[in-house]
């Protein structure tokens, strides 16, 4: 055995090159169960960004996983193709990150409708309450905003208001219904139903109830036309605030458009670079298949006598 080092010739380089390329890595079960655990190291967040993530109420652990996933799916060979299995594992967790704060909202404007329903069906209190008070004694209920309590409290006074018509009880004072009807200054419909009326009760009192037989039927007509005219408005005003409809409730979920369209352009932003860093892994994994015919050839091409390549 020769204590003396030589240098390989250009052939014998050639040679072990080609030969080095012809390696496919280890066919059994065993030896490619032992391959696919010599990746290379993975790098972990930095502390700063894992503190960061902590914050926000994330994992870090949960981000190495998906991480180790990742790389154990497209087994990276060098450390360039380990930081961009990083790169997409990071674009990934960015995309969750996107789509769990795009639920929260939608969450969030949930809970904010099902709270004003609740609102908008119970009677204001405090202040509000006295405001209301002072308020319905100046324009009477029908003037006050829309609510649950004002189209219960209409339509209740209308109809005992039509009670008192209907049984002829025209002796009874009936200012307080329309006063809290429409209020003190009355307005158009309120003073005209008033003045009808007294017209009908001063008829009663002077005892000519056959003479306004046809007014009263008159003023019956239009106290049952107004009464279903607030029960109208009543349930339109329920089916828009106080009603869970399905449909409605999804319409109302839906992002004011400006701010859809910037949560839509930036997911679709995180996708397209999810998918470029896609193309350029598998764009340099796909390199040393395209040179390995021109590294055969260049080998074969100087032989010299008395070398063997290893089969």
């Amino acid at each position: 055995m020769s204590l003396i080092t030589r240098e390989p010739s250009p052939a014998q380089s050639g040679a072990s090159r080609a030969n080095s390329l012809l390696s496919t890595g280890p066919h059994s079960e065993r030896g490619q169960a032992i391959s696919r655990r010599n990746l290379p190291k993975l790098r972990p967040f930095s502390q700063v960004v894992a503190r960061s993530m902590e914050r926000l109420g994330e994992s870090p652990k949960d981000f190495e996983q998906m991480h180790k996933t990742l790389a154990e799916a497209m087994e990276p060979r060098d450390g360039w193709e380990a930081a961009w299995v990083q790169d997409i594992a990071i674009l990934r967790w960015r995309l969750e990150r996107l789509q769990r704060a795009e639920v929260g909202v939608v969450a969030l404007r949930r809970r904010r409708l099902e709270t004003q329903r609740l609102r908008a069906a119970s009677p204001p209190g405090g202040s509000a309450s006295l405001e209301l008070k002072g308020l319905i004694g100046l324009v009477g209920f029908t003037g006050i905003p829309d609510s649950a309590m004002k189209f219960q409290q209409v339509i209740e006074y209308l109809n005992q208001l039509r009670d008192v018509v209907k049984v002829e009880l025209f002796d009874r004072d009936a200012d307080p219904y329309f006063t809290i009807l429409y209020g003190k200054a009355l307005g158009p419909q309120g003073a005209l139903l008033k003045t009808r009326f007294e017209t009908l009760a001063k008829s009663y009192r002077e005892g000519h109830p056959e003479a306004a037989h046809e007014s009263r039927k008159s003023l019956l007509a239009d106290l049952s036309k107004e009464i279903a005219n607030y029960e109208q408005l009543q349930a339109l005003y329920t089916a828009e605030h106080l009603e869970a409809d399905p449909v409605q409730q999804d319409a109302e979920l839906l992002l004011p458009s400006q701010e859809l369209d910037e949560v839509i352009r930036y997911e679709t932003h995180l996708e397209d670079q999810i998918e470029r860093k896609l193309r350029q892994f598998y764009a340099r994994r796909r390199e040393p298949v395209l040179r390995l015919p021109e590294t055969l050839a260049e080998a074969a091409e100087e032989p010299q006598a008395g070398e063997l390549a290893c089969q």
